[in-house]
């Protein structure tokens, strides 16, 4: 079986420096034997995250009691042995596509932490600083669900392209997100 990645594109626009950047990673995962698959946060009704694990943990339940379209991509981050989450930088933070889907996983983490053992990465896009907080933010997130973050799996940019690593070398990260996926698989096998 083929390792399947899921790219996800935090951006508003669909053909932006973000899904640049986040199509130069799906290039490598596939060099690598990936199977990939790309969502694009606009095209989902996401709405807020409804507080329920403030009113009490046990009324956070899974399903999200929230209904809109997160009941269409929750399947497939379950699916999913990696997620990789491109978001651009909107003042210091993800944008708020992305701050919503992240809020609407808080029902996958309380129960039963069900993003665990997923390899995530994040590619950010800024247009003067800020690559490196949302970066830093959504690996203290995802890792705090459970999911393995890759060696150099938070590169991001600014405007003129430059930042943690060239753009070329992205594909770099699309190939070791499948490598881990498979060594995870395997040693599961034993």
């Amino acid at each position: 079986m083929k390792p399947f990645i899921l790219f996800i594109n935090g951006s508003p626009r669909k053909n932006g420096r973000t899904i640049e950047y986040l199509k130069k990673v799906m290039k490598g995962a596939k060099k690598e034997g990936g199977k990939v698959k790309l969502i694009h946060l606009i095209d989902f009704k996401i709405l807020p995250c409804l507080g329920c694990y403030s009113n009490s943990p046990k009324s956070c339940t899974f399903p999200c009691k929230q209904k809109d379209d997160m009941e269409k991509i929750y399947p497939i981050l379950l699916k999913a042995n990696g997620i990789v989450l491109a978001p651009p930088s909107y003042w210091f933070s993800v944008s708020g596509l992305v701050k919503n889907f992240i809020d609407r996983l808080t029902c996958l983490e309380n129960n039963g932490y069900l993003l665990e053992e997923k390899i995530f990465a994040s590619i950010s896009s800024a247009q003067e600083s800020g690559g490196d907080e949302v970066s830093h933010y959504l690996i203290s997130v995802f890792n705090e669900m459970g999911c393995i973050i890759p060696p150099f799996g938070t590169p991001f940019f600014d405007e003129r392209g430059k930042g943690t690593w060239k753009r070329k070398e992205l594909e770099i990260l699309g190939r070791n997100i499948v490598r881990l996926a498979k060594a995870i698989k395997g040693a599961k096998l034993l």
